[in-house]
């Protein structure tokens, strides 16, 4: 009877066959795996359709420079006026480089008003505001609602109360929309406000500060905020500025598809 053989195994030939192996599954994965690469993902085509959209918003904006005088509340403090930079090192700056009021520590209240056309609704305006000195509201922004109106003011009741007034009769400083915000001297915020058919809603550096449906409520200002009708922006006993002021339309009574790209920001 012939013995049993045990066939043995050249360990130098099996890890030549892996080799072979590994070298034939990497040789046949690029095929596929390369051919998306050179093709656009959903996110970039994404971000790139948002900047698009986001330039164009950009360019709705119209400044609003040359049709404000002073409120005249009586006991106003100093304003002073500062013509557009020339010759900016970054023309994309528009709201640093635009005109810029300087409103003085008025006793109580001073502030500027606009002249020119306005909407009544499906409108966005923006500028940036800081208090110089002071601690009360440096900007309180009166603001047509359909044929009523509205105030948004920063930092006011002491220096930190934010909200609209007046809101089914109650005051920025007791209705839905009131929040609190430690302002900064001598540092720039951007505000804005929109009116559309449906709602008010305002933010600050880009982050919602309030948002009312239109239907449910009734709009108003404080009695001692009419010389800023029908639009205006005052400050109580603080010095504060203003500059790049700017509106846009609205289409069809909504934002502009630019406008869902703002950051929804964090307070």
């Amino acid at each position: 009877m012939l013995p049993q053989l045990t066939p043995s195994i050249n360990p130098a030939s099996f890890s030549a066959m892996r080799a072979f192996l590994v070298m034939l599954v990497l040789a046949l994965a690029p095929s596929s795996a390369f051919s998306q690469a050179g093709k656009d993902s959903p996110s970039a085509e994404t971000e790139k359709t948002i900047g698009e959209k986001s330039e164009k918003g950009e360019q709705d904006w119209r400044p609003m420079a040359e049709k404000w005088e002073p409120a005249r509340f009586g006991g106003d403090g100093e304003i002073a006026e500062e013509d557009p930079k020339k010759n900016s090192s970054d023309p994309k700056k528009t709201m640093e480089n635009s005109k810029l009021f300087r409103l003085g520590m008025g006793d109580p209240l001073t502030g500027i008003r606009w002249t020119g056309d306005f909407p009544k609704e499906n409108y966005e305006m923006k500028f940036q505001a800081r208090r110089t000195d002071g601690f009360d509201f440096f900007a309180a922004v009166t603001f047509p609602v359909g044929d009523e109106h509205c105030s948004f003011v920063l930092g006011g009741w002491g220096g930190g109360v934010v909200g609209i007034s007046s809101i089914d009769g109650n005051d920025a400083s007791s209705n839905e929309t009131t929040s609190y915000k430690d302002f900064k001297n001598d540092q720039w915020y951007t505000v804005k406000v929109r009116v559309d058919e449906k709602q008010v809603l305002t933010w600050i550096d880009g982050a919602e500060w309030a948002n009312v449906n239109r239907d449910e409520h009734t709009f108003d200002i404080r009695i001692e905020m009419d010389p800023c009708l029908p639009v205006g922006i005052a400050n109580f006993q603080c010095e504060s500025e203003i500059r790049g002021l700017q509106i846009r339309t609205l289409k069809n009574g909504s934002a502009t598809e630019a406008n869902a790209t703002e950051s929804a920001g964090t307070r």
